[in-house]
């Protein structure tokens, strides 16, 4: 368990590496970022933040000074940027910052898990297939990120979702090898070493979410039938139309993609309620889904939709590729793929769920 002040890269073993974080141009209605990286994104209070993770290619020829006969290499990143919003969330009020960034040299990683904790906080758990990306949870009182989990171990268990939990605390699942899910608990200062006990039944990766009280899963086995565990209540069974594809979470709410036919549908599931699910959309492909104040939405090539209940509607339908979406509520953004002068960028857009 470790403090870092808030920007400091994080080296995980193999890795220590600097380089600067991506730059991005702040506009009153659009953020302007680097690159189409795989991003994930959230709200949280007067806060948009989305994580992202990308391979970057180092040249020494190509900088100042380098030694003679230096080698080209790869490292990798996942960070956490965090732009201002206004009080209505309808205009950008500054640049973003880069709160956490983690560089390894180990293997690539995906945005993995980012769950908002309120007041610009947030937790993130970066994915990979080949080691355990860290938990962190950003930002305290005093402006620094806490560490709960770093283990550079080959025999590591894995985090597959990760959560803000009761206010204050952090809740993760890992997958262990031979055994059950653990789910680990700490406060979110990292002022005390995580609990931990078996949680849900057999899952994978992308099968298995956490919301801030419950787990909801997919075991492959069994890949029709959505498992939902509250903290304090009784285990309860969902029969889906389909495969399950992917599970996402969020404070009282679930989705589950399943496999239609030919199509995909997204059926939403309130936890308050009994075990029932909602088709709210379908379409040919897998999404981006974001899940945040009781709403959901969804990015799906170059449509942005969004509801707080039923069946979702057009919120925006952009001329360029959607990467990423985030929603809470009623205020919903997105990040539209683009390009300037010739270099990949992705525009960064706010809008109304009505």
């Amino acid at each position: 368990m470790s403090r870092r002040r808030t920007g400091a890269a994080l080296a995980l073993a193999g890795a220590a590496i600097a380089a600067t974080a991506p730059t991005a141009l702040g506009a009153s209605r659009t953020l302007t970022v680097e690159g189409w990286s795989a991003r994930t994104m959230a709200f949280s209070g007067n806060r948009l933040i989305w994580t992202e993770a990308a391979t970057v290619r180092v040249d020494p020829a190509r900088i100042p000074g380098s030694p003679a006969g230096a080698q080209r290499f790869d490292y990798y990143r996942a960070e956490a940027l965090r732009a201002p919003l206004n009080r209505a969330s309808t205009r950008f009020t500054g640049e973003p910052d880069t709160p956490v960034s983690v560089r390894t040299s180990i293997a690539a990683m995906g945005p993995g898990s980012l769950s908002p904790a309120g007041g610009g906080a947030f937790v993130m758990a970066p994915d990979s297939r080949r080691f355990a990306p860290p938990v962190i949870a950003c930002c305290s009182v005093d402006d620094t990120e806490s560490v709960l989990e770093s283990d550079g171990r080959p025999s590591a268990p894995i985090t597959v979702a990760a959560a803000a939990g009761t206010p204050g605390s952090v809740r993760w699942l890992q997958l262990v090898a031979g055994g059950s899910p653990v789910l680990k608990t700490a406060p979110a200062d990292g002022s005390a070493a995580p609990s931990a006990h078996p949680a849900a039944g057999p899952t994978a990766a992308g099968l298995v979410a956490l919301s801030r009280d419950a787990v909801g899963w997919v075991d492959p086995a069994a890949p029709t039938i959505f498992r939902l565990q509250p903290d304090a209540g009784v285990q309860t069974s969902l029969a889906l139309p389909g495969v399950a594809l992917r599970v996402w979470g969020s404070p009282r709410l679930f989705a589950v993609a399943v496999r239609a036919g030919a199509r995909v549908a997204l059926l939403r599931i309130d936890q308050a309620a009994a075990p029932g699910a909602v088709r709210v959309w379908s379409g040919a492909r897998l999404p981006r889904v974001a899940l945040g104040g009781g709403a959901v939405a969804v990015a799906d090539g170059r449509r942005v939709l969004a509801a707080r209940r039923g069946t979702l509607r057009t919120v925006a339908a952009p001329r360029r590729t959607v990467d990423a979406v985030g929603v809470d509520g009623r205020r919903i953004a997105w990040i539209e793929r683009a390009t300037r002068r010739g270099a990949r960028v992705g525009v960064v857009r706010l809008g109304p769920v009505r």
